[in-house]
């Protein structure tokens, strides 16, 4: 009865929610950040611009426990489109930013955050899809510590292209930098760039991507200390109609990739590497001409390991994951959601977070 209960009370908050592409993807097992490279999503616009031309004419909303407020708008104009998203924040390590322990220097006040970004998009069709992207954000601080000024501004650059089959695409941060936590010439610079390319091959869908991101932190008159990510992707995904009304994807991913650290001051570099292969399957059907049900399953098999420093290696555990989903169809207006427990990877569902994602997308 609690469980009967508990889903009720899960799509009647569904009902008075929204819809949001975050939700969607992370209901089918896909990225939320960058959406799909198989599936068409509006999220798939932030890996390639160039997506644009098929996702136009729209505004959105996006907000949850574990997102920031973000939303904007696409719209067509002629044979281009072009776009406005307001609150995205990729890769903005925030997290890190805004904490006092960092690299091993403590610092007393904190860094500005990247915050208040925006997005624009312009794309169009010559015979090759194209489109580009470019981020900027700005702020500063002068009066929470009287005799330092926090500042930050941040710019990045996102260009896309598609021509039948083959997608490719390269997104790289130019600046992102957050000056002032204790003195005037302490820093924080986020760095971040993603490239990759894709081809349809009889519905298949073969992936490569590289992504490498990181951080430096500058405390005045010490070395900088400095964290360096890398990861290497090669996928191949695939979606099948089951029915008239029902669609399965799945997808295996050989991903494989190091994170390095080093404290400030100069100390020695500590470096872990990881080798996995998640396979997700995920299914999505048409329940009624007003509700659609999502859910995917996933998990890291074979390879599934990481190794530290002194070359040590260790099983991740706990690497299946469940999560399911909804959208209600309003006519132009759509609502979507997804269900995601306290743990996921533990199949534990827990009331007090069981909205994970939720929107709204109006079409005209």
């Amino acid at each position: 009865m609690k469980k009967h209960v508990l889903i009720a009370t899960g799509l009647a908050v569904l009902s008075t929610s929204a819809f949001a592409t975050k939700a969607r993807m992370t209901s089918l097992g896909q990225s939320s950040t960058y959406g799909s490279q198989y599936l068409q999503d509006t999220r798939n616009i932030f890996r390639n611009a160039s997506e644009v031309n098929a996702m136009k004419n729209y505004v959105v909303t996006e907000w949850g426990p574990n997102t920031t407020a973000e939303g904007g708008f696409f719209r067509e104009a002629g044979s281009f489109s072009y776009g406005l998203y307001m609150g995205s924040e990729i890769n903005t390590f925030n997290t890190e930013r805004t904490t006092a322990a960092q690299l091993g220097h403590t610092f007393t006040n904190t860094f500005l955050k990247h915050d208040n970004s925006l997005d624009l998009f312009f794309a169009g069709d010559a015979g090759v899809e194209w489109g580009a992207r470019v981020h900027y954000a700005n702020g500063k601080d002068e009066q929470t510590v009287a005799t330092v000024a926090h500042k930050h501004s941040a710019l990045g650059l996102g260009l896309g292209m598609g021509m039948g089959d083959i997608k490719a695409y390269f997104n790289m941060t130019l600046n992102d930098k957050s000056e002032g936590a204790d003195a005037t010439g302490d820093k924080f610079e986020a760095k971040d760039m993603l490239a990759g390319a894709s081809y349809n091959w009889m519905g298949y869908v073969f992936s490569a991507e590289y992504a490498a991101n990181g951080y430096e932190v500058t405390p005045t008159g010490i070395a900088k200390g400095e964290v360096k990510n890398t990861d290497l992707t090669i996928a191949v995904g695939k979606t099948k109609e089951i029915s008239a009304t029902s669609r399965m994807n799945w997808d295996v991913n050989y991903n494989t990739g190091d994170a390095k650290t080093k404290n400030v001051a100069g100390a020695a570099e500590t470096k872990t590497k990881h080798t996995n292969l998640p396979v997700t399957i995920g299914f999505e059907t048409d329940a009624t001409s007003w509700l659609v049900l999502r859910g995917s399953v996933s998990q890291k098999v074979l390879f599934n390991e990481t190794k530290d420093n002194n070359g040590k290696k260790k099983t991740n555990a706990d690497t299946t994951s469940v999560i399911g989903g909804a959208t209600l169809n309003f006519g132009k207006l759509k609502v979507d959601g997804s269900l995601e427990g306290s743990n996921a990877a533990g199949g534990k569902l827990n009331a007090s977070t069981l909205l994970a994602n939720v929107a709204v997308h109006y079409w005209f």
